[in-house]
């Protein structure tokens, strides 16, 4: 873990949420003013620590006495919120580091969102903060809430309510108007949070460094985010990872899935962007739960804190109904999602039985009207959670929900609190049902108000620990080279630079180097023999023909065997197959010289500048089915691998499974089982299989070039897989500086 909290003590959390005393710097005297909500929140809901009002140009503000500046305030500050214009912003951070205050908030817009005037000004407020040991919130920050004390520290106007609903949620946000949003629809269904942060851009300290700060506090169960950006990925790999193993989960909601989107965050905040597969995959390998429908964002987290609660139970889900349609709608959305169902077991249906309890057939369980008695229902969700065959019991309820709650959850909650241990249960009431929502929310029972969020969130109780690849003991994250085992690595690209004199700017190696490199990786090619051109007197551009029939000795010389594939070889041609530059199925000299001839003249034609190193002969392998298997570097979260179905349509089908690099065997082999497209190469309907162990070591060891910073891409496409063994038939490498991670914050 980072040393920074260090510099600040053991309480910053106590600082940050629960301050003993906090400073509100240029509230305007003005009480229907924005700069005057703080104030007002906080006097309103019953905050207890002192408030010190800073404002140079009167005495009093609001009926409170009011100080020049914070550091002639008699007590240490904990808190301070700066609510000035931007200009003034640096001066007022000044008087916060001369006083000795721990936690500053700025309001203030203008800074990295608005060019390169905002982005200096931005880097300055960060340096001295940093300096100072001020943990720093914003800029673009609406505050700092915490409903259970009555700090309610913000601008925004959704606070504004009389009374808050409470709760153990912390939530972290990008957005400040969302957490007026999330407080809003949360107390429609009686859903309250603990801590709500406005982050704004998020200048110095991100959203993993307020996690950590909070994830130990025991008013907290839980975190919701909603995310516009990923920045210090590996701070937040250490929030995340405390947060399970404190049994607190984490729910995102991730801005950016879109191009619009992206541009958006990047115009509010000054966000960088990166791929969204690969933020998913850092998430999912975090065991961060993503959710794509907002109602989900608050609604999840109560049910992913059952979790404990399946134990040892199977992971799936049984659905109790007393409406055919709204129960096969659920069924169908949950299955959609890859969440396994279950009807009866035999036990429980020798009982419904017995009780006269109408169950239906199949893997919905209709109990029908008769749902709708108190006693009925009762019996028939008792005998379901105490069932070790079931997961988790799903209840979607009809009509009766809106108009009779005493006989439609009634019976539901009180089989809940007879039976603690037992699995367990989630409700989806279809029509708009407040008082059964309130109901169900009171009595802990997750409750959902669209089938959509109910199949995402319950998706997620089940199917999550297929996501990440941190929970089985799979040390993923881990692997890579030891210092030792970057040495040889090192000195052969360094080798590969020098002889291709590309430089410290970098750029793309030819795919001779490149199939040098990934041989010292272990990874093998087919048997091939490669000319330079500068053995060609004539010059392979200059006289085609002859270049053509001195390539077709060497290679009877060289005694490779027909059929044969040829390609010219050239940094400035990555996609041969684009421009002609690749001749498959060669079957004999006379049939080399042709395709040696033909390819010199396309390309010619169609890349006239591209500079030709020399032409590579291989003997033409034959396989079972195709691969991509590729490393790049994500501006987000760093180092990537991406597994697909090869050739020349991987980007058409976009079938790839992503993970964080490096990786592991194991986690190697999760990811071949999430491509469609290779469900040939295990067996599908009698065919040979693939050797995919073979492609899982490739795999793996082609990722140990993240630990390599010279590396910003590396891409075997295809790679050839056949019943004993893996090919790699093109390669790419890309040296040069990686594009920075978003980190340089805390």
């Amino acid at each position: 873990m980072s040393d920074f909290t260090n510099g600040f003590g053991d309480d910053l959390g106590r600082a940050l949420v629960a301050p003993k005393s906090i400073a509100l710097i240029g509230v305007s005297g003005d009480a229907t003013k924005l700069s005057a909500r703080p104030l007002q929140f906080c006097q309103q809901h019953g905050f207890a620590g002192k408030i010190f009002i800073v404002n140079p140009r009167r005495d009093l503000v609001l009926g409170i006495k009011a100080y020049p500046s914070v550091s002639a305030i008699p007590e240490k500050v904990d808190h301070a919120y700066i609510l000035l214009g931007t200009e003034l912003v640096e001066a007022a951070l000044d008087d916060c580091i001369a006083a000795g205050v721990r936690i500053v908030s700025v309001l203030a817009d203008g800074f990295a969102e608005a060019g390169s005037q905002g982005q200096a000004r931005q880097a300055r407020l960060v340096a001295k903060a940093t300096a100072a040991k001020i943990m720093l919130i914003g800029p673009n920050s609406m505050g700092v809430v915490n409903t259970n004390n009555g700090f309610i520290c913000t601008t925004n106007a959704a606070f504004k309510v009389d009374k808050l609903p409470r709760g153990r949620l912390a939530v972290l946000s990008h957005s400040g108007s969302l957490i007026g949003t999330l407080v809003s629809r949360g107390q429609a269904r009686n859903i309250g949070f603990a801590a709500l942060v406005s982050l704004g851009n998020e200048a110095q300290s991100c959203v993993g460094r307020l996690g950590l700060t909070l994830v130990e506090d025991d008013n907290i169960d839980g975190f919701v985010l909603f995310l516009e950006t990923m920045r210090n990925p590996q701070i937040f790999a250490e929030f995340a990872a405390a947060a399970t193993r404190l049994g607190k989960p984490v729910v995102a909601y991730m801005l950016g899935k879109s191009a619009d989107g992206q541009a958006l965050s990047v115009s509010h905040t000054g966000a960088m962007t990166g791929e969204a597969a690969a933020v998913r995959a850092f998430l999912a390998q975090h065991s961060v739960a993503e959710v794509h429908q907002f109602d989900a964002l608050f609604e999840a987290p109560a049910l992913l804190m059952k979790k404990p609660r399946l134990g040892l139970r199977p992971r799936r889900a049984t659905v109790v109904t007393t409406t055919g349609g709204g129960g096969a709608m659920l069924v169908d959305q949950l299955s959609l999602r890859g969440v396994k169902l279950a009807g009866l077991s035999p036990a429980s249906r020798a009982f419904f039985r017995s009780q006269n309890i109408p169950s239906g057939t199949g893997k919905l369980v209709d109990v029908t009207l008769a749902g709708a008695q108190y006693d009925i229902m009762k019996k028939a969700i008792t005998q379901l959670i105490n069932d070790p065959e079931t997961g988790i019991v799903v209840v979607a309820i009809g009509s009766s929900a809106q108009f009779h709650p005493e006989l439609a959850v009634k019976p539901i909650i009180d089989a809940v609190a007879e039976n603690p241990k037992a699995a367990p249960v989630a409700a989806f009431p279809l029509p708009v049902a407040v008082k059964s929502i309130m109901m169900l929310e009171a009595a802990g029972i997750p409750c959902f108000g669209s089938v959509e969020s109910c199949a995402d969130s319950i998706g997620l109780l089940l199917c999550d620990d297929a996501g990440s690849d941190l929970d089985d003991g799979d040390q993923s994250h881990q692997i890579g080279m030891k210092a030792d085992d970057h040495l040889p690595l090192r000195q052969q690209l360094d080798t590969i630079i020098e002889e291709t004199e590309i430089g410290a700017s970098g750029g793309l190696l030819n795919e001779v180097d490149g199939y040098q490199l990934f041989t010292a990786l272990g990874i093998e090619g087919p048997r091939q023999l490669f000319l330079p051109a500068r053995d060609f007197k004539a010059g392979v551009t200059k006289n085609s023909a002859k270049s053509a029939a001195i390539a077709a000795v060497a290679v009877a010389e060289a005694g490779l065997d027909f059929p044969l594939v040829a390609k010219l070889v050239s940094a400035d041609l990555p996609h041969k197959s684009d421009y002609g530059a690749v001749v498959l199925s060669i079957e004999s000299e006379a049939a080399l010289e042709a395709a040696i001839t033909e390819m010199q003249r396309v390309v010619k034609i169609h890349a006239p500048t591209a500079t030709i190193d020399g032409i590579l002969v291989q003997e033409m392998a034959l396989g079972l089915g195709e691969a991509l298997v590729g490393l790049r570097h994500d501006n987000l979260v760093g180092p990537v691998i991406t597994v697909g179905a090869g050739g020349i349509f991987a980007e058409i089908y976009q079938d790839v499974s992503i993970r964080p690099a490096p990786v592991s065997l194991a986690t190697a082999h999760r990811m071949i089982a999430e491509v469609k497209g290779f469900a040939t190469l295990r067996g599908y309907r009698g065919k040979p299989k693939g050797d995919l162990d073979a492609l899982a070591l490739l795999i793996t060891n082609l990722s140990r070039l993240a630990d390599v910073d010279r590396i910003a891409e590396a891409e075997i496409n295809p790679v050839l897989v056949r019943s004993e063994g893996v090919l790699m038939l093109d390669a790419l490498i890309r040296i040069g500086p990686r594009d920075s991670v978003d980190g340089a914050n805390i």
